[in-house]
Order: structure tokens, then C-alpha cells, then sequence
């Protein structure tokens, strides 16, 4: 998981995370060693996710309306 979310952070792109029962979408601004990941979440600002509660981690995609 640590190795996914640095190709994102690398890259700059957008993701989606989730973990149980919510997800965050934003940029991913630091990896702090195999333990959390720092994201800048679009409705939240800096937010802390631990590496052990994400589900998954994916490109963000809108949602069309």
C-alpha cells in the first residue's frame, strides 16, 4: 500500500481513499514512513489516514452527472 500511494504522491495525482464506513478524495502531500499518509482532502484540509484502516487506494474519478 505504501508503494501505491507514493506512485500518487509522486505523480501528483488525485486519489480516492477508503477505509470502513468512509473514504477521503484528495492529493496525498506526505508519507510518513509504513505507518500513515498525510491527504489533502477536498472537504476536510490535512487529514492523517493510517496505512492499516485504508481499504483501498485509487485514482479519484468525478462522478458524472
Amino acid at each position: 500500500m505504501v508503494n501505491k500511494a507514493n506512485f500518487f504522491l509522486e505523480r501528483k495525482i488525485t486519489v480516492h481513499i477508503s477505509i470502513e464506513g468512509y473514504f477521503y478524495n484528495g492529493l496525498i502531500i506526505e508519507i510518513v514512513g509504513d505507518d500513515f499518509l498525510i491527504i489533502n482532502d477536498r472537504m476536510l484540509g490535512e487529514t492523517p489516514v493510517y496505512f492499516s484502516q485504508i481499504n483501498t487506494i485509487e485514482r479519484f474519478r468525478e462522478v458524472e452527472k
